[in-house]
């Protein structure tokens, strides 16, 4: 694929004011958790920045950086640029990109009625009750907010003007303004916050538009004309009443226009809940299967795409669309007209040498978004992102590919995730490397992931496609149908062998196990292999929508991850479905942003989800079982199916340890591993021998 001609529009530099793009790709700003715990620029975040520039992408918008502090946002490893103090860390940084040949916008920030982080009470346009807030997910308590006054007003506009002056001493070549999402301006903006009737109240956009329009005003006097002022808006919300319009966008981004600014970035927002997840990721709407009509633009224009068009339309600066786009959707979107660059964010965490790949002519080399959202899990817990997909995210000085010391002889036993990165990693660091895979194909589990999770989202086949093509341009022998033995290793005599043979299944131990109707994980994954290998997960699925031998009562044994998604995996094929899980840990293992939309959709679908549950005996009949207050009941099943975490698998590694020099032991082999750990696993053992 000749992707320089394919994708001519996304290549092409874009000029704003005395900027130059290298091209129309736009790291956006997103929030990841590695400043310095005191909001400097730490060698961490200069270092992923780094990688980012030195990857070809167009214009890199550092995150989210906070004008006011700690009223303006707090927590969670967030930048700071309300003193002086920090100039000089954001220099490095700002340094550090231009360095590999890339602009940079720094984005300002004041979270607002979001600013639940700090001690202090939040400013908003208007002073809301904790019944009255609009909530865009309950998981997310905002405390109420309290009205701003005319000298708050002020203050925040000079706040604003003083960073953007800060951040053109420090060498950035613009500033964006984040007025949209749940933030500061945008209460101003959007009529679900804003309930004032004076000069900034909510009765004319030009009202409602004045705070915004001030920002920029003061930050054009303090910077002069020639600095760009850049801002992120809500091109719509969704889900409430009062909540913005594509029409009133539009109406902003010409005041907005007029007031100076010189470049417009649409996003958007939503209310109620669960809201939060799609319209950040609006892929999502497509999990666990699509229900509303917006479903139906996630594809093509793309959901925020579509009201950047609409902005487009009204305002001659140019403006960025984002939402889940990747190179031919946002290749397609430029050439209709409807933006003029286009933001990836999760796709350039996953490869930030996506663009020069691109340039190249080489988008099999691109590492696959699985759009999993395993980045966020930990960021919602109060820790530094991480990626399922690319282990050197938050590592990229520590997991640069450097040539091996000496060259060695490496076998890796085993062709899943974790195996298959471990090959990469020393493959790529000049170690001669084979892997032996006792299947046909390269994947390991991850075919049987696909069936069971669909492909509409995370392309799990995709990923296999990756790998297969990487070990094969950096000359990895792969001996597929071949079950590496202590006979191998003796008359290869390796100097290293990484063992990523998987874990052993579980099957508990339950009086009727042995049962006709019974489909243990071991059993399942007997039967199912040879018609996946004939057909492939996407097709495979289609078939059992339409024809599948399990009966319409199903009871899974196992209620975390594996038993959720086995669960939604049946109801979609119309079984009625029990899941039975010893713990309290009902999802235990699906990412964080995911979990509760799955669990509710489950129980929307009439599925019985109960925890704290023993299984005490299975019949022809059913499943006997004990609830934790010891009531013993009978679920009447045509089938049960156990859906448990792997069991560790180490007698290979052990066997192995008196006749192989280094032995190392990835993913499941070692203890129960999702595809994250795994491929995090074969990424460090890859990079440490």
């Amino acid at each position: 694929m000749n992707t320089g001609r394919t994708l001519k529009r996304l290549l092409e530099p874009l000029q704003v004011k005395q900027v130059t793009f290298r091209n129309r790709i736009v790291k956006p700003a997103q929030v990841l958790g590695f400043a310095a715990e005191d909001g400097n620029a730490s060698p961490m975040l200069i270092d992923f920045y780094a990688a980012l520039a030195k990857g070809g992408v167009g214009l890199i918008i550092v995150e989210s950086t906070c004008v006011d502090y700690p009223i303006g946002g707090k927590g969670q490893n967030r930048l700071r640029i309300d003193d002086d103090a920090f100039v000089p860390s954001f220099s490095r940084l700002a340094e550090t990109i231009h360095g590999h040949g890339c602009p940079t916008f720094l984005q300002l920030s004041h979270n607002g009625p979001a600013g639940h982080f700090s001690d202090l009470q939040p400013l908003a346009s208007s002073a809301l009750s904790a019944e009255d807030i609009p909530i865009s997910d309950p998981r997310v308590k905002y405390d109420p907010p309290r009205e701003m006054t005319l000298a708050d007003i002020e203050r925040a506009v000079e706040k604003h003007a003083e960073a953007a002056w800060r951040a053109k001493q420090a060498g950035f070549d613009g500033v964006e303004v984040h007025a949209g999402h749940s933030y500061l301006i945008n209460s101003f903006l959007s009529r679900a916050w804003n309930r004032r009737d004076d000069d900034y109240g909510c009765q004319t956009l030009e009202t409602r538009a004045r705070f915004a329009a001030e920002i920029v005003g003061a930050i054009r006097t303090r910077v002069g004309p020639d600095f760009v002022i850049g801002m992120r808006v809500n091109g719509e919300e969704w889900g409430h009443e009062q909540g913005i319009t594509p029409e009133e966008s539009s109406g902003f981004a010409r005041i907005l226009e007029l007031a100076g600014l010189d470049i417009i970035h649409v996003t958007g927002w939503g209310y109620g809940y669960g809201a939060y997840s799609w319209v950040q990721y609006p892929e999502q709407l497509l999990y666990p299967e699509p229900s509303v009509p917006l479903a139906k633009l996630v594809r093509k224009p793309g959901v925020i795409a579509s009201r950047a068009a609409g902005i487009k339309e009204a305002v001659s600066i140019p403006v960025i669309a984002v939402g889940s786009l990747g190179p031919e959707l946002g290749e397609w979107i430029l050439r209709k007209g409807m933006a003029d660059a286009i933001a990836m964010g999760r796709r350039l965490m996953v490869d930030p040498e996506l663009p020069k790949k691109l340039a190249e002519g080489r988008s099999e080399d691109i590492r696959p978004c699985m759009a999993c959202l395993e980045c966020r899990t930990p960021f919602q817990r109060y820790r530094p992102v991480s990626c399922r997909v690319n282990a050197a995210l938050g590592k990229e000085r520590e997991y640069e590919i450097k040539p091996a010391a000496r060259k060695k002889r490496v076998v890796v036993v085993g062709g899943g995730p974790g195996g298959m990165e471990a090959a990469r990693v020393a493959a790529a660091r000049g170690h001669e490397v084979v892997l032996y895979e006792k299947a046909p194909r390269l994947g390991g589990s991850l075919p049987l992931a696909a069936l069971i999770k669909g492909t509409q989202i995370e392309d799990l086949p995709a990923l296999v496609n990756y790998f297969e093509t990487q070990l094969r341009k950096l000359g990895v022998r792969i001996q597929l149908k071949q079950e590496f033995t202590l006979e191998i290793a003796r008359a290869l005599k390796p100097e290293a062998v990484i063992v990523a043979i998987g874990g052993r299944h579980a099957t508990p131990t339950i009086p009727g196990i042995d049962r006709r109707n019974v489909l243990t994980g071991e059993a399942l994954e007997r039967t199912v292999t040879p018609y996946l290998r004939l057909l492939g997960p996407r097709l495979l699925g289609w078939i059992t929508r339409f024809w599948l031998p399990v009966g319409k009562r199903v009871v899974v044994i196992g209620g975390l991850l594996h038993g959720c998604q086995v669960a939604a995996f049946l109801v979609k094929r119309g079984r009625h479905v029990t899941i039975v899980e010893a713990s309290d840990q009902l999802g235990e293992g699906i990412p964080v942003a995911m979990k509760p939309r799955l669990l509710d959709w489950l129980a929307d679908k009439g599925v019985a989800m109960l925890t704290g549950t023993e299984c005490t005996e299975i019949m022809d009949e059913g499943i006997i079982v004990r609830t934790g207050d010891g009531t013993v009941r009978i679920l009447i099943a045509d089938n049960v199916i156990t859906a448990l975490p792997a069991l560790s698998n180490p007698a290979l590694a052990k066997a192995l340890e008196d006749m192989v020099p280094e032995v190392y032991s990835v993913g499941d082999c070692s203890e129960s591993r999702l595809i994250l750990q795994a491929i995090a696993d074969g990424s460090r053992v890859g990079h440490s021998i």
